[in-house]
């Protein structure tokens, strides 16, 4: 085994040689050739699967040299054509001169049409190469004396069918492909939107902190004086109120710097279903990953453009996480999202586990969880839900939980539609 995989590497390497590479395709390509039928009359007319298979390798490596790869592919095509015939009781060249008409001529025409039609594009250079292939068949009936109407006929169907069978595939592998990507960049923007929505909701404490520290610098300044005012020494004071405003400034440009990245690279607006979508899809990416048998369903009755998408993927995001852990190894998610009395109307639902009535008016709170980690025991950040309220504040709107323990949990957000559709309107304008 270690003796085959050594020489299909040295195999390979030869390939890269450029005219090994070509010399290896052209002797394929002939070998191809001995695979044909034969449905005319005319029993030595017969059609080759060569063709067809040299006209996909030129679309899908068109850098190969057309001449030489053509002259060794004849060669190699008509010298076995005729040894097949001898072999099977025939004169060498009965075999051997049709399919060297065929080859020759059909070289030749290939050669100078993908000089002429190549930079073109490959829908023109696909109509010329079954051209070529009509004209080489004619030439080949002409030799054999079978040139009346019929045969020219017949010649032309066989152009066109494996001229569109070639184009049909090619443009199967090419949507394939495109589609591939499509999908690859639609999973790599759902998971940036994903991760800068969360760098999105760290700011709104890395603000309130700084509020804290605006209102903890004031405190202690207010401090100084009342001590100094009473004959105290305040410098403490004066020293934390200092040192509270240091902090303040290096949280500013904290703040200030994801701002710059977020808005940097953000589209100014999105569509609500758009948003939904990728919701959808990075939410399956990650049930899958988890190894959960959850269910999503999704509908969208609306399909307003936002401005401050962000919040939205914010809120969505941590309830639709509090869902998959709620839920545990098997359960049920829905989002749905309606306009109705000025209010767009989101709903995040599941089956889970519920929450205790008790501990509802706590939920909101930062540092308030009730999950843990099975392995290490350590308890969540319990920040998840908080996020969700300060983003829904954000946009001037409010979140209301429904919950019972052990019959699933449903939240239900209230934006003010007006409001977000009016900033998407004046960014347009």
């Amino acid at each position: 085994m270690k003796g085959w995989g050594e020489n299909m590497g040295k195999l390979g390497e030869a390939f890269k040689n450029r005219r090994l590479k070509t010399a290896g395709y052209g002797i394929m390509l002939g070998l191809v050739c001995q695979i044909y039928i034969a449905p005319f009359a005319y029993s030595n007319h017969v059609v080759s699967l060569g063709t067809p298979v040299l006209s996909a390798l030129l679309l899908f490596q068109p850098e190969l040299p057309v001449f030489p790869l053509t002259l060794v592919m004849s060669v190699t095509a008509c010298v076995l054509r005729g040894l097949i015939g001898a072999a099977g009781g025939m004169v060498f060249s009965e075999m051997f001169l049709p399919a060297l008409f065929y080859y020759g001529s059909y070289s030749l025409l290939l050669g100078c049409c993908f000089k002429i039609l190549k930079r073109y594009g490959k829908a023109r250079l696909m109509a010329g190469m079954i051209f070529c292939d009509f004209a080489a068949n004619t030439i080949q009936l002409a030799f054999m004396g079978h040139i009346e109407g019929e045969a020219v006929v017949d010649s032309v169907l066989v152009a066109v069918i494996r001229g569109l069978l070639v184009w049909m595939v090619y443009w199967m592998y090419e949507w394939e492909n495109l589609y591939i990507r499509k999908k690859e960049h639609q999973s790599h923007y759902a998971e940036l939107s994903h991760i800068v929505s969360d760098i999105y909701a760290e700011s709104f404490y890395l603000k309130k902190s700084m509020e804290d520290l605006n209102d903890l610098t004031r405190k202690s300044h207010q401090l100084y004086e009342d001590m100094e005012a009473g004959g105290q020494d305040g410098q403490a004071a004066l020293d934390i109120a200092r040192e509270a405003h240091e902090i303040r400034k290096d949280y500013q440009r904290i703040v200030q710097g994801i701002s710059n990245l977020v808005h940097e690279h953000e589209e100014k607006s999105m569509r609500l279903s758009h948003i939904l979508q990728i919701i959808e899809d990075n939410t399956k990416r990650q049930i899958s990953e988890r190894g959960q048998k959850l269910s999503l369903k999704v509908r969208c009755q609306s399909d307003m453009q936002i401005h401050q998408y962000y919040d939205i993927f914010t809120i969505l995001n941590n309830l639709i996480v509090n869902s998959m852990d709620a839920c545990g190894e098997t359960g049920h998610i829905s989002l749905t999202a309606e306009e109705k009395d000025g209010m767009l109307c989101l709903t995040v639902s599941d089956d889970g586990c519920g929450i205790d009535e008790d501990m509802q008016p706590y939920i909101w709170g930062a540092g308030f969880s009730t999950k843990y980690d099975k392995e290490t025991g350590q308890m969540s950040t319990g920040i998840g839900l908080c996020h969700v309220a300060n983003a829904a504040a954000h946009l001037g709107g409010t979140v209301d939980v429904a919950s019972s323990f052990g019959n699933g949990t449903k939240f239900s957000i209230r934006l003010p539609a007006g409001r977000i559709q009016e900033e998407s309107r004046n960014l347009q304008e």
